[in-house]
């Protein structure tokens, strides 16, 4: 079956920064794909988090692949911090503390770069004088929604959201204070089709067909500030106050347990700028043993969607895993694809346990490669 290049590979989202930061969960994706030391991980890099994290779990190698070049400019960043600074310089250059000193942090980082990243963040050093972490395009989105809310919901309510420490109190709060007619009108609007083309990529929507865009995804964020507990959530603080509570209440890959492993561990991390299709294409059979493809099947076709599951097939070694996310346009593997192994029910009670806001479906399947 021929590898088809996806149609929205030119789409401008591409030409920029979509995501600095992952918006899915390291615990779910750690539970789903269960990486250990005999594996060989193939990651979409998106905001490179998840890339990063999967050196916690001590893989023989992480290649991460994306086709925004951009996008795997910051995962070299990133990896050139664990590189070149120490724990504190981290978080301070990235953005996650203030700091006035980030272009003078930069110039320990050049020398790990490729010449092209060198070349990109020095004709762009105020995306790192404002902190990388918050100029994605996605991540902005989601921080105007924050900013929307304190505006007519008031920063009294948001604050009081984030402080609960006991569920059963959190659950109360939620259904007598927060779930309010105002919150349903802010967060149908802010999340139409309309309003997610413009700050997104239209591209992104084009195969989603006369569905309601906010009520579907307003109904995972309700069951994320319900049912999970608040406290130690990091994605719903990042998006509200766009910040971190504590330095072991943020993605694994930021926290200072996790410095020194990543740290010694970072040469295990290969950085394939191409798509995915021609990509596997090249690579020979039983290569990767772990999949994370995030919700690059949102962006294509069904011809396409079932080609790329096809040379997946081909390339998995015996009982590899692949997870992947959908934002409205469910994607399952069909029957006639007899390689792929759907986990449904284990699938399911993940993306319960997810705790980023957004996603309607998480799939899962264990693939046994046509021989």
């Amino acid at each position: 079956m021929k590898i088809k290049r996806s149609k929205v590979a030119s789409a401008e989202f591409f030409s920029k920064i979509g995501y600095s930061t992952c918006w899915e969960d390291p615990l779910v994706l750690k539970r789903a794909l269960a990486v250990s030391a005999q594996d060989n991980v193939l990651s979409i890099t998106s905001g490179g988090d998840l890339s990063i994290g999967f050196l916690l779990d001590d893989p023989l190698c992480v290649v991460s692949i994306d086709l925004n070049v951009i996008q795997n400019f910051l995962l070299e960043l990133k990896l050139a911090c664990f590189r070149k600074l120490e724990y504190s310089e981290m978080l301070s250059f990235l953005g996650v503390h203030p700091c006035n000193d980030r272009l003078h942090l930069f110039k320990k980082l050049e020398r790990c770069l490729t010449l092209s990243a060198r070349t990109y963040w020095s004709q762009h050093r105020t995306l790192i004088k404002n902190g990388v972490l918050l100029q994605g395009t996605q991540d902005r989105y989601f921080f105007h929604f924050g900013k929307l809310l304190r505006i007519f919901l008031g920063s009294k309510k948001v604050e009081a959201l984030l402080k609960h420490k006991a569920l059963f109190t959190q659950k109360r709060f939620f259904d007598q204070v927060w779930n309010s007619r105002r919150w349903r009108l802010i967060f149908n609007f802010f999340f139409c089709r309309t309003i997610m083309s413009r700050y997104m990529d239209p591209s992104h929507f084009r195969l989603v067909q006369e569905l309601r865009f906010g009520p579907l995804i307003r109904k995972q964020a309700d069951h994320v500030l319900r049912n999970l507990p608040i406290w130690k959530n990091y994605f719903v603080h990042w998006v509200l106050t766009k910040s971190y509570p504590s330095e072991d209440c943020m993605p694994p890959y930021l926290q200072k347990n996790n410095f020194d492993i990543i740290r010694r561990r970072v040469d295990r991390i290969t950085i394939v700028n191409e798509e995915i299709e021609s990509f596997l294409d090249r690579c020979e059979c039983n290569t990767f043993s772990k999949f994370n493809l995030s919700n690059i099947f949102d962006w294509v076709e069904d011809d396409s969607f079932i080609a790329l599951l096809y040379e997946i097939s081909k390339k998995a070694c015996p009982n590899a895993r692949l997870s992947y996310y959908n934002l409205l346009n469910h994607r399952v593997a069909p029957d006639t694809l007899t390689a792929f192994k759907r986990k449904k029910d284990f699938a399911s009670k993940l993306l319960q346990q997810n705790r980023a806001m957004g996603y309607t479906n998480l799939e899962l399947y264990e693939i046994n490669p046509i021989q």
